[in-house]
């Protein structure tokens, strides 16, 4: 075996080593998730639920700041660590640590006045529930700023890829969002001011055990004032164009809700409140093997690897299908029946809003790879310029539905609409700066393994549903026959000769132990 593959064994070792640990940090998240949405629920009530949700739009529609810049860092970091750079990597962090904190702060002075603002002149409330909207708001932003200055150190273990610990910081979060739940329930009164408070004050602990993790073990996290010009213009050009992009997606998915706010009032917010719940959860899939994978890609560009660049894009592509799909299609077939057997009191609509939220979220994940590969070659000025201006259209569009009389529900199948426009045009561009990019390739080894796979399983798996009984049993019969048969149709259809032989491979070598 050469110097090569062994190396890119021991990274493709590392990357399944790190998925592992990510998966169990997600499914402790995402059962800690479904369940405090249920017992929050019960505790707030509907309309509380809904200001929640939209105050929490207005506080998170700052968040594209903090995902941006940490994908800037993330990137920066990757990069000198894949071209063997490592003294290098004091001086980024210790810059994006200064633009982080004086954005924090102006995000905290800039949302703290405009959701204010927002609140009091354009919100559908009841009149006696401002003021605990806009303690939560305020409770929000500062949670916001703790996530900005955790941001830049948690960009530093994840380039390291040090999933261990950045899931062990993710079961903490966990907990502490579960016992926040409970407080809440047995609270007697105020108590979606006192959830929004509690809310905050975990998120802050939890980057201070971050922060103190990171300065004890990586010796660039040791804060020393530091400035270089270039390497500024370098970093803020490439966050600057990342702003854009996260923005343009943020007043999409916000904006949105703010549309649905205004339009059907708060128990529809409730019911998408509810959706994002469910949505989130299932993308933690896709993006927990995303985060893995992501630090290789950059790196393997970094180091003119070009063809194991490729690969990973291509088979990063597939891989976030099939993960997202598998737990999709169930939840697609029996939705009403989870959210029975989930929820005290189901909002209106909201069965059909988690179906085609879940077409929306399949759709998004085939993206990740995609902006990992555009965000090694450092060209992102033509994919936001271009795919995000498209992407844009979904905002706009949703409203003039909306004004004609659709239902709340076509706001994701508009934005399901306009990503598939937006995959188009990346990759477009991204193969033009890549000459190993071509459409032909990225149909056969990425868009069309992915299709076959989703359009089989639903095909076959449909009037199979129908005959199953519509209760837990039956919901219990329907995912395991589901996460099963899509197993199979993955093995088939959707790996490659290499795949289909390496795993095989795997399993006659362990049944001859």
């Amino acid at each position: 075996m050469s110097v090569t593959a062994d190396s890119h064994n021991r990274d493709n070792r590392q990357i399944a080593r790190n998925t592992l640990f990510l998966y169990i940090r997600m499914l402790a998240i995402m059962g800690v998730t479904l369940y405090t949405t249920r017992v929050v629920m019960e505790a707030l009530g509907i309309d509380d639920y809904g200001i929640y949700n939209v105050v929490g739009g207005l506080s998170a529609s700052f968040i594209f700041f903090s995902s941006a810049l940490t994908n800037a860092t993330q990137r920066f970091l990757n990069f000198e660590l894949g071209k063997g750079n490592n003294e290098t990597l004091g001086r980024i962090f210790n810059l994006s640590w200064g633009i982080y904190a004086a954005i924090a702060i102006a995000v905290l002075m800039i949302g703290g006045a405009v959701g204010t603002w927002y609140i009091k002149c354009y919100m559908t409330l009841p009149p006696d529930r401002i003021n605990a909207a806009i303690v939560t708001l305020w409770a929000m932003l500062l949670s916001l700023v703790a996530t900005f200055i955790g941001a830049v150190y948690e960009s530093v273990l994840i380039a390291r890829e040090n999933m261990k610990i950045y899931a062990y910081i993710g079961l903490f979060d966990a907990g502490a969002k579960l016992a926040v739940a409970f407080i809440i329930l047995y609270s007697p009164d105020q108590r979606l001011i006192l959830y929004s408070i509690l809310l905050a004050l975990a998120q802050i602990i939890s980057k201070a055990i971050l922060i103190a993790y990171c300065r004890k073990h990586y010796s660039e996290t040791a804060f020393r004032p530091y400035w270089n010009a270039d390497l500024f213009r370098r970093m803020f050009a490439f966050a600057g164009w990342n702003i854009l992009g996260s923005g343009v997606w943020s007043l999409n998915e916000q904006g949105v809700t703010l549309l649905v706010n205004h339009f059907f009032g708060l128990a529809v917010n409730a019911a998408r409140g509810i959706t994002w719940q469910v949505t989130a959860a299932i993308n933690n899939f896709a993006i927990n093997f995303f985060t893995a994978i992501r630090p290789q890609i950059i790196k393997s560009y970094a180091c003119g690897e070009i063809s194991r660049y490729t690969d990973l894009v291509y088979s990063g592509t597939r891989y976030s299908a099939f993960l997202t799909w598998a737990i999709c299609l169930p939840i697609i077939l029996r939705t009403q029946s989870i959210l029975s057997i989930w929820l005290v009191d189901v909002p209106t609509s909201t069965s059909l809003f988690v179906q085609w939220a879940l077409v929306y979220t399949l759709v998004n994940t085939l993206t990740n790879p995609l902006w990992s590969g555009v965000q090694a070659v450092g060209r992102l000025r033509a994919t936001i310029l271009y795919g995000s201006t498209f992407f844009m259209l979904a905002f706009p569009l949703s409203w003039l539905l909306i004004i004609y009389g659709f239902p709340a529900v076509v706001t994701y199948q508009v934005l399901t609409i306009v990503r598939i426009g937006y995959i188009i045009i990346s990759f477009h561009i991204l193969k033009q700066y890549v000459t190993d990019f071509t459409w032909k390739s990225y149909v056969i080894r990425a868009i069309w393994p992915s299709m076959a796979v989703c359009g089989l399983s639903f095909i076959v798996m449909y009037p199979v549903s129908l005959w199953i009984p519509d209760n837990f049993i039956g919901l219990v019969a329907v995912t395991m026959i589901s996460v099963t048969l899509t197993a199979a149709i993955i093995f088939v259809v959707g790996l490659n000769h290499g795949e289909r032989s390496l795993i095989t491979e795997k399993i006659v070598r362990r049944h001859q132990r």
